[in-house]
């Protein structure tokens, strides 16, 4: 009986297939998974940790064989110890690529759409999550949200499924409220019913200048806020916070008029509801906590409270709530100071930062600054520096104290 031409290279083979097997049931359930939240860290530490090491043994598998045959391996061998890892390896790409053609297809409405809620009712909530929704780490939210801590926002990505689109029960088609929702419905409780409030609606932000600078993000992401008050719901669509490989691109780009906020909350509660010029930011997850006064330590956070296209050369109209008074607005308006050298410093990037300041006899005050480059790594920060009528308030110092205590000094303006 003649024997296989293959007999002799079956560990190699063998490694191959078990590589591969592996690298296609990781890509799988990064594929089927809507939202894998954290999980994708655990996918790819599995493949750093036995994918690699399958791989080193396999090429060395690849290189002995070589060796011994000089050079002379059938190639049907290569292909049986190459090809199905690159197969394996396709499942992800081509998968998402799916994933994107049956969006389009069904007009957007397969998207996963972003969803923070701000509870100021004061009572526990069963949102609507219907038909599935994930947070960040990849469960669901913790539900009822409750009413006694309004600074603690609840934040999760919905998405739809075959029976959602058979019945129209999904409230949002090409990743937007759709037009008929009047009311918000609330989930319902163990052994009780859902109800139900007016929904307050919001206009989009209009993205239209942003998308041909987006890069290859795709275009910005919105998130849809929802203000659930005693007697109704608001929802205001905003844009997203910028991820960290959206605000890398954008940096490099020539977008202009996106400014990216922070706040320092020197007042005496915490801001659960913030707009600038009539448009909502997104704040966070969390609402932005009230910093004690000098000498006390530092306690703001280090994430950004949104973005807005916005003209900085007109004083900004800004209103905002707190947890302490959820139905009262307070309102101020700043005006952004301009750069004292207006010619832009070599590697300046376009993508405009300002500090907000809220004092504590609510008035504003407003620091502009902008990241400076040189290459792909920061040199500095050109800023016009701390206002003087932040000066007393301001525990965290200016601007530039916000990239830590080890930040060269501002550049010159």
């Amino acid at each position: 009986m003649t024997a296989t031409p293959y007999r002799n290279y079956r560990f190699g083979i063998g490694v191959s297939l078990v590589l591969a097997s592996f690298l296609a049931a990781l890509g799988l359930i990064a594929v089927c998974t809507p939202n894998p939240g954290w999980g994708v860290v655990a996918l790819v530490t599995l493949a750093l940790w036995v994918g690699v090491p399958l791989l080193l043994v396999l090429l060395l598998a690849w290189i002995r064989y070589m060796v011994r045959e000089r050079g002379h391996v059938p190639g049907g061998v290569h292909a049986l110890m190459f090809l199905p890892t690159v197969l394996a390896l396709l499942i992800v790409p081509l998968g998402h690529a799916l994933h994107s053609t049956v969006d389009t297809t069904t007009g957007g409405s397969r998207a996963a759409i972003a969803e923070t809620h701000i509870n100021l009712s004061g009572n526990a909530l069963w949102l609507d999550t219907s038909p599935y929704a994930s947070t960040y780490s990849g469960a669901g939210p913790d539900l009822p949200m409750q009413g006694d801590s309004p600074e603690r926002f609840v934040a999760f990505h919905r998405y739809p499924n075959a029976q959602s689109d058979a019945d129209s029960a999904f409230p949002y088609d090409n990743a937007r409220l759709k037009p008929g929702i009047k009311h918000y419905h609330y989930g319902a409780p163990p052994g009780g019913t859902g109800t139900r409030l007016p929904l307050h609606r919001q206009s989009y932000p209009d993205t239209t200048a942003l998308t041909p600078v987006w890069g290859t993000s795709g275009g910005p992401d919105i998130v849809h806020l929802y203000y659930h008050y005693t007697d109704h719901v608001e929802v205001a669509p905003a844009l997203a916070r910028l991820a960290g490989a959206t605000e890398y691109e954008l940096e490099r780009s020539r977008v202009e008029g996106l400014v990216q906020f922070r706040t320092h909350n020197y007042g005496a509660a915490p801001i659960v509801r913030l707009e600038i010029n009539g448009a909502t930011l997104d704040i966070g997850d969390d609402a932005i906590l009230p910093i004690a006064a000098p000498p006390a330590a530092c306690t703001a956070s280090n994430h950004t409270t949104g973005v807005a296209l916005l003209n900085l050369e007109q004083p900004l109209r800004v209103r905002w709530q707190t947890a302490a008074a959820p139905q009262e607005w307070h309102s101020a308006r700043v005006q952004v100071p301009a750069f004292r050298q207006p010619q832009p410093l070599d590697g300046q990037s376009t993508l405009q930062r300002v500090l907000l300041y809220v004092l504590p006899d609510d008035t504003l005050a407003a620091e502009r600054y902008v990241e400076v480059l040189a290459g792909d790594s920061r040199r500095g920060v050109k800023a016009t520096g701390l206002p003087a009528a932040a000066a007393a308030y301001a525990t965290c110092g200016s601007a530039n104290a916000t990239y830590g205590e080890h930040a060269p000094a501002p550049l010159a303006d």
